[in-house]
């Protein structure tokens, strides 16, 4: 995105005026450049799904031990737990990812766990994080459990065995859980079939899409015949691929899943909302698809399959989402260090899926500890990235259904609308790195404002394991006079305007 003109100001500073409501003239030798939003309460995009705002770990090199869970003293950390909770997420999605294509589930159950060698990622497995213990971590957090089953090394037997070990009552592997100590059944709803099967370069078996559709419906009729009520995600890739997989799998496809990764071009932190612009345009491009080649209603499913079709619209699972800059630590310098920057593109995802909530069923953004994560971990503390903040402040904040909001006057800014029915959210992040906006708000609402603002220094600042005791991000909440008609968003701002309608 071009940057605006840097302003400059006269007996104010820019931080000063950063986010300053505007009832009358303030001297200035330049006004900020001005915006219009327009909210149309009456359009409604569609019923946001919770489940957007779900988190995902993998076995991947610190993500889960020396990230969630503390090896050593066989508990979960504390201090992350305590962050993730602060999170809220949903939903949360395990064990991988592309680990899936090597993971056994039964290595992780029970008193005599082997270690394995990781095969994807590298290092061994001790197998002390296993489906009891996601489970358990889950529920902590109050999130729903996501497991993704393994398509390549393992069958569909297994994935069945899977399911009834966590969601049945009786049987033979319900009947382990029970041993473990797990007397009541998990009711486990979401599972996905597999991750990324068109990789040809990962260790799979299945790129071709015919050969995942022949799988799919194998797994999935022993999978729904030991449990009818779970939800499918069906691997999805590109429009060829997701063509075939729609048209085949469409009576037993719950969701088609999407991944997106943004970037930037070195040196240009800018291009990262080009790149995030690319990933909407996805969304749209598989939305459309989605609608030319599924019914909203299946109809004719067999008797003889034994348990129902899908019950509902396919809808799009963004099961692995994020910002995925090159030059970070770690296993495949994945330990990503985030600056405000990626922060103010985190806040455009999130109006992204509100715009696009008719169509987006789920989300989870990849991953949640140290492997390009909104909380990193050293052996001693932990600490909040930057992106963290915005992850926090819209699913606190953000109604529950889409309303169309239309924007003029500025390229920097993006914006998305959601209520409750009594309370009109506005969120709008300003992208430009050093011109504050004023934004002339068209919205039929009976109170006050109030401003949640997030911000930080500069774009480029970033919290560290260095200094985990400084925070960059501010947050402040105010306000706005009765008689505000206008707003202005800070240079790098990030602001969910909230008023009763």
């Amino acid at each position: 995105m071009p940057h605006q003109p840097r302003r400059q100001f006269i007996g104010l500073s820019t931080s000063a005026l950063a986010g300053a409501l505007v009832p009358g003239p303030v001297k200035r030798l330049f006004a900020p450049p001005t915006a219009e939003i327009t909210v149309h309460l009456t359009q409604s995009l569609g019923e946001i799904a919770p489940t957007i705002y779900g988190q995902f770990i993998e076995h991947l090199g610190r993500a889960i031990y020396g990230g969630i869970y503390d090896e050593q003293h066989r508990q979960f950390r504390p201090d992350v737990l305590e962050k993730v909770q602060r999170l809220r997420p949903p939903l949360l999605r395990y064990p991988g990812g592309t680990v899936t294509k090597i993971y056994h589930w039964k290595d992780g159950v029970g008193q005599n766990r082997p270690v394995r060698k990781n095969l994807i990622w590298g290092g061994y497995d001790t197998n002390q994080v296993g489906t009891d213990e996601f489970v358990q971590y889950a529920r902590l957090l109050g999130a729903a459990p996501f497991l993704t089953v393994n398509m390549s090394t393992g069958t569909a037997e297994e994935a069945a065995d899977w399911v009834e070990y966590c969601n049945a009552t009786q049987g033979y592997y319900a009947a382990q859980r029970q041993a473990n100590g797990h007397a009541a059944p998990y009711q486990v709803k979401y599972w996905g079939l597999g991750n990324e099967e068109a990789a040809k370069e990962d260790a799979g078996r299945l790129q071709d899409p015919r050969d995942y559709v022949k799988q799919a419906w194998y797994y999935a009729k022993l999978m729904k015949l030991q449990d009818p009520t779970i939800q499918l995600i069906m691997v999805g890739d590109k429009p060829d691929w997701n063509q075939q997989i729609l048209q085949e799998l469409h009576p037993i496809c719950d969701y088609i899943s999407l991944h997106l990764y943004a970037n930037s071009k070195p040196g240009d932190p800018a291009s990262l909302f080009a790149s995030i612009a690319e990933m909407e345009v996805a969304i749209k491009t598989t939305a459309a698809q989605i609608k030319a080649l599924t019914p909203e209603r299946v109809t004719g499913f067999s008797k003889w399959y034994r348990f129902p079709s899908r019950q509902q619209p396919v809808k799009i699972a963004l099961d692995e989402w994020g910002i995925w800059e090159n030059g970070g630590k770690g296993a495949y310098d994945l330990e990503v260090d985030y600056t405000w920057n990626h922060a103010l593109g985190v806040a455009t995802f999130l109006n992204i899926f509100q715009r696009n909530a008719a169509v987006i069923g789920l989300a989870t953004w990849a991953q949640t500890v140290n492997v390009l994560a909104p909380i990193m971990t050293n052996e001693t503390t932990s600490i909040c990235q930057t992106i963290y903040y915005p992850m926090e402040l819209y699913r606190r904040l953000c109604g529950p259904r889409s309303v169309a909001a239309t924007t003029t006057g500025a390229a920097t800014l993006d914006v998305s609308a959601s209520t409750d029915g009594k309370t009109l959210t506005l969120a709008i992040v300003n992208r430009d790195s050093t011109a504050a906006i004023t934004v002339k708000i068209n919205a039929k609402v009976a109170g006050r404002w109030i401003a949640h603002e997030l911000n930080a220094p500069s774009v480029a600042a970033m919290n560290t394991l260095q200094a985990p005791d400084t925070n960059v991000v501010s947050y402040k909440q105010r306000t706005l006079l009765a008689s505000a008609t206008t707003y202005t968003v800070a240079a790098h701002g990030i602001t969910l305007l909230q008023a009763a309608l």
